[in-house]
């Protein structure tokens, strides 16, 4: 189903907690509210949050519910308060504003609005990438920023307006290496820190990919040493000052604390994935997303660099980028094998 007049356009409405989606015809709203864009989407980038959200209702404040957090398409109109684009231009958006309650959003759609103003949520798409690659960036990218800089303020230079108060960890372990967040951080810990021992797991099968974005060594989750295997490369064999979690592998690697050094800043940043995770007494813990950016001092200049660190080479799609369907009816099928996608970023096209 699409659209077939500009009268009207599709939405993939999910009807219920575990579905069914239902492809449905809405009225087009071509003038959008003082301060949004209206975006015709051409790729929608897929994350296992939208698994989770299908299957658990997360950040789902009512039924029907368009998923989906991240896409890039054309402006086809501005409220009278967006100063920052207008209609033609190629953007990427964070399309996450309904599982806040908010009045735009959702990616599963010919059309959705974006927050326009601030440069929070929509950002100038790369020139040197098509729509494709471009709808896999926003999400892993800002998701990394929130965590690395938001969760202990730990500095990067690159983002000068944001308050880079923290101290620099003198080393840090990224669990879920090859996870589209977990690649994107690695890259961006890698540009603002040459030097700095950056250790990460992932599969076996993934440990090139991980390296070629920026890890000085790579772990393998499955083994039963890892613990004792990170510590044991680390200077000196005292630990790391700093664990990033992508992928809540806290939650069933209980021990994974034991990598810190007892000497050091002992810090856990973590993403929202909806799995609980506890560390021991004294470790600072945090759990960050992507949208706390719009919440962060100097959060507006996050996205727009995106464009700038990627059409100047010094920041590279994370990991490879499969367009697994394309039209909105080919969404379910996609959703279903996101938790089995490894090293990969599923997108739809439009």
């Amino acid at each position: 189903m699409s659209s077939t007049t500009p009268e009207t356009t599709a939405e993939l409405h999910l009807t219920q907690q575990g579905g069914p989606f239902k492809l449905t015809q809405v009225p087009n709203t071509p003038s959008p509210p003082a301060n949004q864009a209206r975006l015709r989407l051409h790729a929608i980038g897929l994350n296992l949050l939208d698994k989770k959200q299908l299957d658990y209702g997360l950040f789902i404040p009512q039924y029907p519910f368009v998923l989906g957090g991240e896409g890039a398409g054309i402006v086809e109109a501005v409220g009278p308060d967006v100063k920052d684009f207008q209609p033609g231009d190629e953007v990427i958006a964070i399309l996450s504003g309904k599982m806040r309650g908010f009045d735009w959003g959702g990616a599963y759609a010919e059309r959705s609005n974006v927050l326009a103003d601030g440069g929070f949520f929509a950002a100038r798409k790369p020139r040197n990438v098509g729509m494709g690659e471009a709808a896999s960036l926003p999400v892993g990218y800002l998701t990394a920023v929130a965590v690395i800089a938001g969760s202990f303020g730990t500095p990067l230079a690159f983002l000068p307006e944001l308050e880079n108060a923290g101290v620099v960890p003198s080393s840090v372990l990224v669990l879920g290496g090859s996870s589209v967040t977990g690649a994107a951080a690695i890259q961006l810990l890698r540009y603002a820190y040459p030097s700095m021992p950056i250790y990460a797991t992932s599969s076996r099968h993934n440990f090139d990919q991980v390296k070629a974005v920026g890890a000085t060594e790579v772990f393998d989750y499955h083994s039963p040493s890892i613990v004792a295997d990170i510590k044991a490369q680390t200077p000196g064999s005292k630990g790391v000052d700093t664990i990033f979690d992508f992928v809540a592998a806290g939650a069933s690697q209980t021990d994974i604390c034991d990598v810190l050094d007892p000497a050091g800043l002992k810090q856990y940043g973590a993403v929202v994935t909806g799995v609980d995770i506890s560390v021991p007494d004294g470790v600072k813990y945090a759990i960050k997303d992507a949208y706390d950016v719009s919440e962060m001092k100097g959060g507006g200049s996050v996205f727009p660099m995106l464009t700038q660190l990627v059409e100047e080479g010094k920041y590279k799609l994370p990991v490879e980028v499969k367009i697994e369907g394309h039209g909105l009816e080919s969404i379910p099928q996609a959703v279903e094998k996101l938790p089995k996608v490894s090293g990969a970023k599923l997108v739809i096209t439009l």
